[in-house]
């Protein structure tokens, strides 16, 4: 059982790993108290090793399948929850479970709301060229990423930036700004909102699997960040002499590429090869060619030999 609680405030606690895992710690360790942990449904991928790493900290896990169900509502009321707070949950938290405690639910969201709203900011703002980001501690209501907003704080999205390496950073910061939310309820008895603006703002909507692959009629730069922003959870693909290539780093060098077939190899040096786009050359510095290597580009040149003018697709 976890016993450095020290606050008064029943909490629930909502999430998905990772962020689950970082900010259900940090609320632990900040010693408020949680009486029950809610993960992803029993056939979700995460959903044992979530409920085992909340279980060894001696909470109550809550198991689910209907976030409706009159028996599953009628639980989480007799928890008298004074908050909630959820740290990543691809699952549309309906009307009733949102009005159950007594000041609502507080989401934690990796992007500088309103802007990029949905599933997955960490890869948008990477491909958009963003020079900075963020996280957002806001209340839920029926919409998404939409509620009042509490708090925020930006950071600078580095050049060299990987979805994973903003991943991690924004997890720290939110769980950061988490504990500090809390810690605010806990003494003031209210939190700050503050209405986001109405109106269209970009998006961080989901990545599909048909969207990860490059298209070397963008530029180079753009493919570059494209590399980026999917390394290492996605992966950027394309397909050599038919076979799938996952490329995990790349650099953008310029250069007159307009004389070159899109997508086709223009120049190889000893440590390098160049792959034509529509503006300048891409040239793969990590990559991995079918189930047969990871490596860099000399690996790949190499084992593969490749010749001007073939082609990457």
């Amino acid at each position: 059982m976890f016993t450095n609680q020290k606050t008064k405030k029943r909490i629930l606690f909502v999430g998905l790993p990772d962020m689950a895992y970082i900010c259900l710690e940090g609320v632990l360790n900040a010693g408020f108290n949680v009486v029950g942990v809610m993960g992803p449904k029993r056939n979700h991928e995460t959903y044992t090793n979530f409920k085992q790493f909340a279980l060894s900290k001696g909470m109550n896990f809550i198991d689910w399948t209907d976030l409706k169900a009159p028996q599953f509502l009628d639980y989480i009321k007799s928890l008298n929850v004074d908050v909630a707070v959820v740290a990543s949950f691809n699952y549309k938290i309906p009307k009733e479970l949102l009005e159950i405690p007594k000041f609502g639910f507080v989401n934690v969201h990796p992007s500088l709301l309103p802007k990029y709203r949905g599933g997955n900011p960490y890869t948008n703002v990477i491909m958009n060229g963003e020079k900075e980001t963020g996280v957002t501690i806001h209340f839920m209501d029926e919409g998404f990423d939409t509620g009042d907003i509490i708090t925020q704080k930006s950071v600078e999205i580095s050049p060299i930036e990987t979805m994973g390496t903003l991943f991690n950073r924004l997890n720290l910061l939110g769980m950061q700004l988490l504990v500090g939310t809390l810690a605010e309820l806990e003494k003031k008895d209210s939190l700050p909102r503050y209405k986001q603006p109405e109106g269209e703002f970009i998006s961080g909507k989901s990545v599909k699997d048909k969207d990860l692959f490059i298209n070397y009629r963008q530029s180079a730069v753009d493919i570059e960040r494209f590399i980026r922003a999917l390394n290492p959870f996605l992966i950027a693909s394309t397909t050599f002499r038919g076979n799938m290539i996952k490329i995990f780093m790349a650099q953008a060098v310029e250069g007159n590429s307009a004389r070159f077939p899109i997508g086709s190899i223009a120049k190889i040096e000893d440590d390098k090869f160049y792959i034509a786009t529509a503006n300048g050359f891409i040239c793969p510095t990590a990559l991995q060619f079918g189930s047969f290597f990871v490596g860099n580009a000399q690996d790949f040149m190499r084992i593969l030999a490749p010749k001007i003018g073939e082609v990457f697709k």
